[in-house]
């Protein structure tokens, strides 16, 4: 019995074989293979299209929602709202902060958080809500920001799945203060390569954030 095909990768992205080979090739004749002025111009190229000030690159999703944590200095054993459906990362960004997940539950009709939800979690150790945007479907970002206002709460968008999505002409990456990207073949906008970003306000973007993915709305 035949096996159907989940992904074809290679399939996939023939179309853009000799784009890549001269690519590949450009940077393997540099000599530079980390950081370096390609990765520059797509920080600066993919900021633009992001209309926000700054993108930084680091190693992969988690240690973006890692940093983009660790650089509020909350308190350990403060609360972060965020989705029950998600990815692990999502989740393992807040233990490693030593910082406690309050799970809510999704819309039914978008699988995204459901800010009906939320404001019944909020306790007074909440300390941020992080959303995920799944299936390059945005969340109901007016309501949750709403919510993080009225609650002096930090917002913090997990856009891994939301490469190019918009909402009422706002871009996926500019509702929240830090927003991590990811590019891995499952995602919306997936290659074979990984590149990941995290924007931020210009508030957070002093040393702390060196070694991360940085946009700022502007």
């Amino acid at each position: 019995m035949p096996i159907l095909e989940y992904e074809n990768l290679g399939r996939l992205n023939q179309p853009f074989f000799d784009e890549y080979r001269i690519s590949f090739n450009n940077v393997l004749t540099s000599g530079w293979y980390v950081l370096g002025n390609a990765v520059k111009k797509f920080e600066n190229d993919y900021a633009q299209y992001c209309q926000t000030r700054y993108c930084i690159g680091v190693a992969n999703g988690l240690d973006a929602l890692t940093i983009a944590l660790n650089a509020f200095n909350f308190e350990p054993g403060a609360e972060v709202i965020v989705p029950s459906n998600t990815y692990i990362a999502t989740i393992l960004a807040i233990v490693h902060n030593r910082l406690q997940p309050i799970l809510v539950e999704p819309d039914i009709n978008t699988y995204n958080i459901d800010p009906a939800k939320i404001e019944e979690k909020i306790t007074g150790k909440t300390r941020a809500i992080l959303v995920v945007h799944l299936y390059g479907k945005i969340c109901q970002m007016d309501a949750i920001s709403k919510i993080a206002h009225t609650n002096n709460l930090k917002l913090i968008e997990d856009c891994a799945q939301a490469h190019g999505a918009s909402l009422k002409n706002r871009k996926a990456v500019t509702g929240g203060i830090l927003v991590r990207i990811v590019f891995i073949p499952p995602k919306t906008l997936g290659r074979w390569a990984m590149r990941v970003r995290l924007p931020a306000t210009k508030k957070y973007s002093g040393k702390k954030f060196l070694r991360c993915a940085i946009m700022a709305p502007k």
